[in-house]
């Protein structure tokens, strides 16, 4: 079927204009996706330079925030919520949209931001094949699934014998640790 030329120029037009509204649309998913890092620099800037400790982990316990905080003098870390007493530190704020505290140290007011994690690569050959350890033979031979009165016979004569050999080792240790007594 043939369309007319006005139905295919309002239909162009509306496929135009739905595929411009999409990307519009994810162009604006794209800007505020969680797995970017944040697009304004006042977020990087904020935090302050050279600081003693950093933030590592923030914790959501129901209403209430628990920080990982870095001691890098001392490289241990501990947790600690907004205002806690009892430590070189008090959390005073927290900015939950840039993961943002903070922090008075020592009479010092720090800004701390959330450290990103580096990924690094290892190198190709990490995995090296571990040597196989010899498996020791059974007294009588090896293994039989189904074993023939043979079989049995063979190694219970091979159990005997081994028994009769390791009562013999015994004994002339024991010889020898007496001669060496006296």
């Amino acid at each position: 079927m043939m369309l007319s030329l006005h139905r295919r120029t309002c239909l162009l037009a509306g496929l135009s204009l739905m595929l411009g509204v999409a990307a519009h649309a994810a162009d604006g998913l794209a800007g505020d996706s969680p797995f970017k890092p944040p697009a304004s620099a006042a977020a990087a800037n904020a935090a302050t330079p050279d600081a003693p400790i950093e933030l590592r982990g923030i914790m959501a316990e129901g209403d209430h925030y628990m920080f990982s905080i870095y001691d890098t003098a001392k490289k241990s870390s501990t947790w600690a919520r907004l205002n806690e007493p009892g430590r070189d530190f008090t959390i005073k704020t927290h900015d939950e949209a840039r993961d943002l505290i903070t922090v008075e140290q020592n009479g010092r007011l720090l800004t701390l931001t959330l450290k990103a994690a580096k990924v690094v690569s290892g190198p190709a050959n990490m995995m090296m094949p571990r040597p196989v350890a010899a498996q020791p033979v059974p007294v009588g031979g090896p293994v039989v699934l189904n074993p023939t009165p043979a079989d049995e016979q063979r190694r219970s004569e091979a159990v005997a014998m081994e028994v009769r050999r390791r009562r013999a080792l015994r004994e002339q240790a024991a010889q020898q640790a007496n001669q060496t007594q006296r």
